[in-house]
C-alpha cells in the first residue's frame, strides 16, 4: 500500500496510508446511497403535503430549494467533518493536504467542483485513471486541492514495531531506565501507542518531555522523539526481562 510521509516541525516522521481505491468506491456508493435517499424522501414530503404541480414554477422551485443540500453533501458534509463524508466515516478514510494537516474550506470547494468533471460527467473514468496513476492517489479534484485520501486503519500494531529488533545482546543506551518501573513502562507503551494511532504529535511531545524529566536524561539530538521513546521500551526491556 502506499504511503503519504510527512516530517513534522518536531522532527517526528509520520507515514500515512493512502485510502485503497476500493475504500474510496464504497465510501462514494454509500454517500450516493444517502443522497438518494434523500430525494426519495423529499419526494414523499411533498405528496404527503399535498403540493400541487399546477403552478410548475412554484413546484420545481419547491423541489430545487429542498434538495439543493444534496447537490452540496460532499462540500458540506467534509467541511463539518474535517474531510469526511458519512461514508469516508464508516470506511475510515479522510482528506488531508498533502502535508498531513487538515485541509480548509477552499481544498475541499476545489474537490467538490472538479467532481463534476472527474467523476459525474465521465462515471468515474477519470477520477479512477487519476487515482490509479498518480503518485498520492489523487483525482483531479485532489490535484487541484492539493489533497489526498488517507486510511485512518492502523496497519500496524504497537507490539510489530517496539520489540522487532529486540534481540537477546540488545545494546542499552539509556541506562537510566532503571528509574522506571513495570507500572512506567506500561504507561509509557499505552501512552505511545494512544500517539501511534492517532498521529499525535503533541503526545508524543509530551512523552518525551517527561521521560527526559523522570529519568534525568535528554534525548539526543540526532534521535528523533518516535526513536528515542522506542528506544526507552527497547532498553526497559532488556535491562529487566530476566528479573
Amino acid at each position: 500500500m502506499n504511503k503519504l510521509e510527512i516530517n513534522t516541525a518536531q522532527n517526528v516522521k509520520i507515514q500515512y496510508n493512502l485510502a485503497s481505491l476500493g475504500s474510496r468506491m464504497i465510501a462514494f456508493a454509500i454517500d450516493y446511497f444517502i443522497i438518494v435517499c434523500y430525494f426519495f424522501f423529499c419526494m414523499f414530503l411533498l405528496d404527503a403535503l399535498n403540493i400541487s404541480s399546477k403552478d410548475p414554477y412554484l413546484f420545481y422551485g419547491i423541489i430545487m430549494g429542498m434538495t439543493l443540500p444534496a447537490f452540496f453533501y460532499t462540500l458540506i458534509t467534509e467541511t463539518a467533518f474535517a474531510g469526511q463524508t458519512i461514508g469516508k466515516k464508516i470506511m475510515k478514510i479522510k482528506v488531508v493536504k498533502l502535508d498531513g494537516s487538515r485541509a480548509d474550506f477552499y481544498q475541499y470547494l476545489s474537490r467538490w467542483t472538479l467532481s463534476i468533471v472527474d467523476i459525474w460527467m465521465t462515471m468515474g473514468g477519470i477520477a479512477i485513471t487519476s487515482i490509479v496513476l498518480s503518485k498520492h492517489g489523487q483525482r483531479i479534484g485532489d490535484i487541484a486541492g492539493e489533497t489526498s485520501v488517507i486510511s485512518l486503519k492502523p496497519s500496524l500494531k504497537l507490539s510489530d514495531t517496539i520489540y522487532e529488533e529486540t534481540f537477546e545482546n540488545h545494546p542499552i543506551l539509556f541506562p537510566q531506565v532503571i528509574k522506571l518501573s513495570d507500572k512506567d513502562a506500561n504507561v509509557i507503551k499505552e501512552v505511545y501507542q494512544t500517539a501511534f494511532d492517532r498521529r499525535d504529535v503533541g503526545i508524543l511531545t509530551a512523552l518525551v518531555q517527561r521521560l527526559e524529566a523522570v529519568m534525568e536524561v535528554k534525548h539526543p539530538e540526532k534521535m528523533t522523539p518516535n526513536d528515542f521513546v522506542l528506544q526507552v521500551m527497547k532498553d526497559h526491556y532488556s535491562m529487566f526481562k530476566d528479573k
